[in-house]
């Protein structure tokens, strides 16, 4: 069962406002939206439609250890080779950032790639959840333990293409 936490409207007016916060962040310049497979992507989608001014966009998925949900090792990051983030303004979209370890990894590893800015930005996050020091440079909402779908977000690949979040 699931139980509607964060609706539509909501959801709707938290992506413009951020838009809006992120633009103001970067001024002018063009910036370019890397997004997390699969969690992501309808993110993604609405908030670069939420941003005025010259945006381009790319995803990237980070492939882990799925017994090993302690920790939460990145073991493998697949860039599309076709993308380069040097001297970019990168905002790197994540779905749920819970223990900052795959997010902390995957900035440091996009960091060698030289983006004039590199910035966190999260659906859901879960600051009391952090196992290091890791803040996202901006987020959607805060949110406690639990699970969560809906939104783009699956649960056991369910769940997904509910426009609203809930937590089962």
């Amino acid at each position: 069962m699931i139980t509607k936490t964060i609706g539509t409207d909501e959801i709707a007016a938290r992506i413009a406002a951020l838009g809006q916060e992120i633009r103001a962040d970067a001024g002018d310049a063009p910036l370019f939206l890397l997004g997390i497979l699969k969690g992501a992507s309808v993110f993604l989608s609405d908030l670069m439609r939420a941003i005025p001014g010259e945006i381009a966009y790319g995803f990237i998925d980070t492939i882990r250890d799925e017994a090993d949900t302690h920790t939460a090792t990145a073991l493998e990051i697949d860039f599309l080779r076709h993308i380069d983030i040097a001297g970019r303004n990168v905002y790197v979209l994540k779905d749920v950032v819970s223990t900052g370890i795959i997010e902390n990894y995957l900035l440091a590893q996009l960091r060698l790639h030289k983006p004039a800015t590199l910035k966190l930005v999260a659906l859901l996050d879960r600051p009391s959840l952090r196992t290091l020091e890791l803040a996202a440079d901006f987020r959607a909402f805060e949110v406690g333990e639990g699970s969560y779908a809906g939104y783009g977000l699956e649960l056991e690949e369910r769940w997904g293409n509910l426009p609203w979040i809930g937590t089962v």
